[in-house]
């Protein structure tokens, strides 16, 4: 799937000759998503280039340049490079990655080698089933499915009520 954070920073890298994987780890998302979808902060390259952030800022805008056609506008927001990523671009590299990974789409491996036990409750065969019971039994096992998902070792824990 296309990176765009990482386009981002080799763009900007191109214009300042700072290693992108130095600049990757700065770039940020915005508070407000009307600010952009990535955000460079400058203000750690005043000292080294002698300038102000929104003069480091402005200039990195006029300069910068995207191959693919990644970012569709950049602006500046006080001492803030922000990025607005092209949507079509984003929706082409979505499906993309959709329909190569199937059923794996989202899948990660963030919880791998980490334990969790999810406990929700399972019908009673002594007592009545009701809707209560219906509603922490879906939610558990919504749970329990989206940790196994993500790489958890995950153990199920049923309370009988």
């Amino acid at each position: 799937m296309l990176n765009f954070k990482e386009e981002i920073a080799k763009a900007i890298s191109k214009v300042i000759s700072v290693d992108y994987v130095e600049l990757l780890q700065s770039i940020e998302k915005p508070k407000d998503p009307k600010q952009g979808d990535y955000a460079f902060p400058c203000f750690r390259l005043a000292k080294t280039l002698k300038k102000s952030p929104q003069a480091i800022a402005e200039e990195i805008s006029s300069k910068i340049q995207f191959e693919n056609g990644v970012v569709d506008k950049t602006e500046v927001i006080g001492g803030f490079l922000n990025f607005f990523v092209d949507k079509e671009m984003l929706a082409k590299t979505v499906a993309y990655e959709v329909n190569k990974k199937q059923n794996d789409y989202g899948k990660s491996n963030f919880g791998n080698g980490k334990n969790i036990i999810v406990e929700y409750s399972s019908p009673n065969i002594a007592k009545p089933f009701h809707i209560g019971h219906l509603r922490t039994t879906l939610i558990g096992n919504a749970l329990y499915n989206t940790y196994k998902y993500l790489g958890y070792n995950t153990t199920r824990s049923k309370s009988f009520r």
